[in-house]
């Protein structure tokens, strides 16, 4: 088992291409306004209106995607307006829907409402409260992936352990504060139920009970001589786009989690986007995961829209040793049962074929943010 090192590309610019068309034709850009103030977004059972300082979003139906060049047709876009109150009804918010809005201190979201990425309330006031509605959750299926709006929330609000953001996030009650605070590990920070009395209704308060940090993943033994000197890893949902994506590539693997790596450089912890040669690094997997006969495999969405298959290098069930040259990504750890003890996938791939396929995709990569030994 686990016995050599897979890595395919695969083009991934139709997919991007269909990801891309989809937004664009999801955006009606138009909306109709009634006499009472309420705006329908056409093509949509979805209202807006505004009472007070807050804006409301009631009605059934999703929020359209927006785009960096249709932000001005959104309906609230010249609206006064500090909170947002999302109705049950609201089954999704796009791309963009806020994007920008630094007004925004509060908001309001059912449990069941995913949020489509992480440009959804990009630029909302760095102290925003969102106030997680309800003890339930939906689901999509994507393939074999089933993926949950917790996790969506999860995924596209500020509130990482170690990101320096103010956001928190208010849950009906311990359990379902629990239940987002694990979504990610180390666990989120600022994540308070419901029925605590220090919840920050009005404005956030310092909480710590966030696991301390300690990274998942190291630099292999093998690669110690390098100039580099910290791999730092989080488990993170993502975006529906994303795990849309992946779901696609699984190549007969089960989906399991995410991972968000980033390899630094030098006192100052300068960011390591990819490096010129191949690097080793050391995911360690949690003790549920150590599971006998299983095989796992990385999965890695290049910028250049290709799919890298990282295989396990070492025999160990309690880690993951991969090499690659773009180390600071997003990873999807997979994995497949193989209770006969073969080895991953059908072939191996050569030194010759691994290198060709490594100058090809760097040719097609900016040249800054490379470090060389």
């Amino acid at each position: 088992m686990k016995k050599r090192k897979k890595t395919l590309a695969i083009c991934l610019a139709c997919i991007f291409t269909m990801l891309m068309s989809m937004t664009v034709s999801a955006n009606p850009l138009t909306w109709t306004t009634y006499d009472n103030g309420v705006m329908v977004i056409d093509g949509t059972m979805v209202t807006v209106r505004v009472a007070g300082d807050t804006l409301y979003i009631e009605g059934t139906g999703e929020v359209p995607d927006y785009t960096l060049d249709t932000l001005a047709s959104r309906p609230w876009n010249g609206l006064n307006f500090k909170k947002v109150y999302i109705a049950a009804g609201i089954t999704e918010i796009g791309s963009y829907a806020f994007y920008g809005k630094s007004n925004i201190n509060y908001v309001t979201i059912p449990a069941t409402t995913f949020i489509q990425d992480g440009t959804s309330f990009s630029g909302v006031a760095s102290d925003v409260i969102f106030r997680v509605a309800g003890t339930g959750c939906a689901y999509k299926q994507f393939n074999t992936i089933l993926y949950n709006s917790i996790d969506s929330i999860s995924a596209n609000t500020p509130i990482s352990y170690y990101s320096g953001e103010k956001c928190s996030i208010i849950m009906d009650n311990d359990s379902m504060a629990q239940q987002m605070r694990v979504t990610a590990y180390p666990y989120l920070k600022y994540v308070y139920s419901a029925e605590d009395k220090s919840a920050p209704w009005t404005s956030r308060k310092d909480m710590t009970d966030g696991a301390p940090f300690t990274s998942l993943a190291t630099i292999d033994a093998a690669s110690k001589n390098t100039i580099f000197d910290t791999m730092t890893a989080q488990i993170k949902p993502q975006g529906t786009q994303y795990m849309e994506t992946i779901s696609y590539f699984l190549d007969g693997y089960t989906y399991l989690r995410a991972y968000n790596m980033t390899l630094t450089t030098g006192s100052k912890h300068e960011f390591v986007k990819y490096t010129t040669e191949y690097e080793k690094y050391v995911l360690k997997l949690s003790a549920v995961d150590q599971v006998p006969y299983r095989e796992y495999r990385l999965i890695q969405i290049m910028p250049t829209g290709h799919i890298l298959y990282l295989e396990d290098l070492d025999s160990s069930k309690e880690t993951v040793t991969f090499s690659t040259f773009y180390p600071s990504a997003t990873y999807a750890l997979v994995y497949k049962d193989n209770f006969m003890g073969a080895a991953n996938g059908s072939g191996s791939t050569s030194t010759q074929d691994a290198m060709a396929e490594y100058n090809f995709i760097m040719s097609m990569l900016p040249e800054n943010n490379i470090v060389s030994k």
